[in-house]
Parts: C-alpha cells; structure tokens; sequence
C-alpha cells in the first residue's frame, strides 16, 4: 500500500518517456499529447504549475476519486500553449501551500539552432522536499511524484502526477474485496474445522500417550516386553520405536548381569573350591601336606588372585578414575613393545603396511592389544598374524567362532574365544573397554577359517 504510488508514478514516468521518444521532432505540443495520453487508469490526476510553482490548472481527480473545483475533463483544453496561457490567467482563490519530499523527475525538452526539439529525461530521480501551491482539496500526501519540465536549461513549469489509491483502482479493489469476502467467510469454516481436528488429534493423541505412559510403567516394573500399538504420528512412532527398544536393552542387560553375577560366582568359586577340597583331602590324610601339595594350592591361589585382579581392572577401566593419558607412538613401536613380552613356542608374525603414528594411553593400549594376542595364542593357532594398517590392528589366528555369535566385548561372554584354558573371561571386554576410552572400537569376525580380532583407534 506505500510503494504503490511511488511504482505506478515511476511505471507512468517510462511510459511518457517511450512516447515522447517515439516522435521525431518532439515540440511542447507534442510533449503535453503524451503527458496526457499515458495517463493511465492509475493515474488519476495531473496538477500543472507554472515556472514559479505556482497553481495554473489541474486535470482529473484526487486519488480518491473526488473531483476538484478547479479540475477539468478535456484534455483539448491543455492540449496547446495558447489554452493554458487563457487558462492560467484565471484568477484561481482556492490554491493554498503544501510540503512534499515526493520523487522529482527531470524532463528537458531542449531545442537546437534549427528549431528541432530534442527530449531527454535525467537519469537520476532525487526526492527532493519543495513546498508550492495546489488546490484546497488536495493534501501533500496524494502528490505520488513531480516533474520539472525544463528547455535548454530553463523551467518552463511543472506538474505533479496523483496515482488512485490501491482501495479506488479497479483491480486492486477486486483483490481487496475478494480477500476480505474470502476472510470473513471462510475463517469461520477454517476455525470450525481446526477445532473438529484439533479434537480428533488430540484424542487419537491421548491414547497413544496412554499406551506409552502404560508402557513407561511396565518398564520402571521390570517388565520388559512392552508392545505399544501403531501410531499415526511420526513423531509418536518414533517414541514407541525407541520404548521398544529401550525395552528389550534393558532385558538384555538384566540377562547379562544375572549371566555376570552367576559367572563370576563359578569363576571365583572353582579355584576356592579346588583349594578347599585339597584341604580337606590334607586334614582327612588323602594328601600329604607336602611340597606338591603346596604348589597345587598356590597354582589356584594364583587363578583366584588373576580373576579378582581382571574384576578389579575391568571396573576401574569403568570408573570415572580412569584417565587416559594420550601420546603419539608409532603402531610398530606398541606392538613391539607387547609381543616382546610373550614367551611362547609359538609364532607371532607381524605384518606391517603403513607404520603411522596413532594417538594413544601407551599402558592400557598395549594392555588391550596383548589381551588380543593371549586370546589368540590361547585358541590352539600355531601361528598368530599381526597386521598394521595405518590406525588399524588387526590380529589373526587360525579357529572358529560359536554360532550364533555371542558379544565377545561383554564380561563373561560364552564361547571358546574368552573362557579357553580357564582364562578370567574378562579378556576381551577388557580390550573393548579400552578402545571405547580412546574412541574407538573392537570388532571380531569369522573369515573363512580364520578369526579376526579388528583394533581401530
């Protein structure tokens, strides 16, 4: 609604520009045919003044469509410079003062030594602030734009263009009457059939959220096998997808803490029980307390203190004591370092392709990697491959892994893998607790006949 008079000013300005220019010699006569034959349905008016400002006659309409006293309908009556001299003497009593800062064209109609008119409108358009004298009815803000009318240099006079109101112009009225039609009928209808929605969501929505509150409350029980219904929603079905899941993570961490709590009672109890039972069988005079005897308890003295010692590590590796302290060391040189460690008939055959540097807690990296390798020697393989690829370590011996494959990285894992030779079964959740502190991770596939061990800081 602002920018409207200043376009359709601006749009009428190029118009009268195209005709004038359209005439080869353009005279005053000529120059005042297009000034009013461009005026267009937009246009409602045209105020002429005289070099001084002055008042001199004004044609059409206000913008809102009200004529003026002064205000004329043939466009002959301007249509020479004779007429508008008759018409100018006119003594006119209602002109009064206003203060525009509209747009300010430029028209120069110039002539040259031959009598040949040349028309050039000025690039430039300033908004120039000018006071001058109009009618009474007409108010500073229906002027939508002025123009200087100038010959070789000298003003010759002006006029100012008013432009209907965007409420009074025939297609913008249509759009405007329209809306409001469309507004007041249909916003009610709109209203109506949001609430009649809004109530039919809502209980849709009431009893899913029913059904997952109902679902929330069978888990906080300890009832893990929730089943929600099907939702409508995305958002809803996302929720329930995530309960569902949350559900059976929840039973089969439950699963793996009773497996925990009855592994580490066997794996305890064994040795205490061998000890206990040697006891026993000395007190009773089976066994003589002797030198043998001894070494048989201290050998199970030693696996309870090696399990209790794994728990114990295991534990703090999840506590928040444990801090890594990071360093950059070359993958061959903390490989070295481990198998360096092993005293074994076996082979252990390094293979490296890119020795780069990787970023890593040198104890409890190398702490990981030699839980790998033990397993490894441990599986019967009689030659174990290390290889080395940039950040990735990967160990392979020859075996075969349970199906279906149990989590390895898990405390107590069933499968041969981590509970081979009576080993603490804390192995390789040892190794997957360590590379989740770096960032990283443990994997382990079955490749053909061989088993891979995957490290990937």
């Amino acid at each position: 609604m602002n920018t409207w008079p200043k376009y359709a000013a601006g749009e009428y300005i190029n118009s009268v520009e195209e005709k004038i220019n359209t005439y080869t010699n353009p005279t005053p006569d000529k120059m005042i045919n297009a000034i009013l034959d461009c005026s267009n349905d937009r246009i409602s008016g045209l105020i002429f003044r005289d070099a001084k400002g002055l008042f001199q006659i004004i044609y059409g309409s206000l913008p809102n469509g009200d004529k003026v006293k002064e205000s004329i309908d043939d466009k002959s009556m301007i249509n020479s410079e004779v007429k508008i001299r008759s018409l100018s003497s006119v003594e006119v009593n209602s002109s009064k003062e206003i203060t525009t800062d509209a747009d300010v064209y430029v028209f120069n109609l110039d002539v040259d030594n031959n009598g040949v008119f040349h028309f050039y409108l000025d690039e430039e358009v300033e908004r120039v602030t000018q006071t001058f004298s109009v009618p009474q009815e007409v108010q500073a803000r229906d002027i939508a734009a002025s123009v200087i009318v100038k010959s070789n240099g000298v003003v010759k006079g002006y006029y100012d263009i008013l432009v209907m109101t965007a409420r009074k112009y025939g297609p913008t009225r249509y759009i405007l009457d329209t809306s409001a039609l469309v507004i007041l009928i249909f916003i009610p209808i709109a209203l109506i059939i949001s609430l009649v929605a809004s109530y039919v969501i809502s209980k849709r929505n009431n009893r899913s959220i029913k059904d997952i509150q109902n679902a929330l409350k069978d888990l906080s029980e300890n009832k893990f096998d929730v089943n929600i219904g099907e939702q409508k929603s995305m958002e809803l079905k996302d929720i329930a997808t995530s309960i569902v899941d949350l559900g059976d993570n929840l039973r089969r961490h439950q699963d793996s803490r009773k497996e925990w709590i009855r592994s580490i009672s066997h794996d305890l109890n064994t040795p205490l029980a061998s000890i206990n039972m040697l006891l026993d069988a000395s007190i009773d005079g089976i066994f003589p307390l002797n030198q043998d005897l001894l070494k048989r308890m201290k050998k199970e003295c030693d696996v309870l203190t090696s399990r209790i010692s794994s728990i114990k590590y295991y534990a703090y590796l999840l506590s928040p004591d444990c801090m890594l302290n990071k360093q950059k060391i070359s993958a061959f040189d903390l490989i070295d370092g481990v198998i360096s460690n092993f005293k074994v008939s076996k082979k252990i055959d390094l293979h490296i392709n890119e020795n780069d540097e990787i970023d890593v807690d040198y104890t409890l990296g190398s702490r990981a990697l030699s839980e790998v390798i033990n397993n490894a020697l441990q599986s019967g393989s009689e030659i174990v491959d290390v290889y080395v690829d940039r950040n990735v370590i990967k160990v392979v011996n020859k075996g075969s892994l349970p199906s279906p494959l149990p989590d390895f990285f898990e405390p107590w894992a069933r499968g041969d893998l981590s509970r081979h030779e009576g080993g603490s079964g804390l192995g390789l959740p040892i190794t997957g607790q360590i590379m989740n502190l770096h960032g990283g991770k443990a994997e382990i596939a079955q490749e053909n006949d061989k088993v891979v061990v995957t490290l990937t800081f």
